[in-house]
């Protein structure tokens, strides 16, 4: 059983660590970085790269949660009160799993519809070339405002998966 657990706490933390350092990059580098390139450099920067960075999100974003799932029905062995936020394990676990629902729900409910959506009105617009629309100025909005929300809860669900070890 140690060795599982000792599997499901490393897989947790690669997950985790795909999932903050996708939201990182697009926060503090392709976030600021995209709007200073040309349109057509954008343009072909966001055909060709956002496919796969929507897929890699999704992927660490749906693995880092139930990684940990399943890592804590393994820690508690049936016996679910280490996670009782009567103690500084139990409150700091809980609130950084409560936080990592609500990071859950802005990556799939805001972030990656506002990059698909990027994603097509680039394609359409590279197509038939001219200024952008509103339509994909709201979605580049949303997409950087999501990814922001995003970066800040998944760096406050860290600080709390660190203080719960301590």
């Amino acid at each position: 059983m140690a060795i599982l657990l000792e599997v499901l706490l490393w897989l947790h933390i690669v997950a985790a660590i795909g999932w903050v350092g996708a939201a990182m990059v697009f926060g503090m580098v392709l976030g600021p970085v995209l709007p200073t390139f040309t349109p057509a450099t954008r343009g072909e920067f966001i055909v060709k790269v956002f496919p796969k960075y929507i897929r890699f999100i999704e992927i660490f974003t749906i693995a880092t949660p139930i990684i940990g799932v399943a890592l804590a029905l393994s820690m508690a062995n049936g016996d679910f009160s280490m996670f009782a936020p009567t103690t500084q394990f139990g409150l700091f676990i809980s609130v950084g799993a409560a936080l990592a629902v609500v990071a859950l729900v802005v990556a799939f409910g805001v972030v990656t519809p506002a990059a698909r959506k990027v994603l097509k009105l680039t394609e359409a617009m590279m197509k038939a070339p001219g200024p952008p629309s509103p339509e994909l100025l709201g979605a580049n909005k949303r997409l950087r405002g999501g990814a922001a929300i995003g970066l800040v809860l998944l760096m406050v669900i860290l600080v709390c998966m660190v203080a719960a070890t301590g």
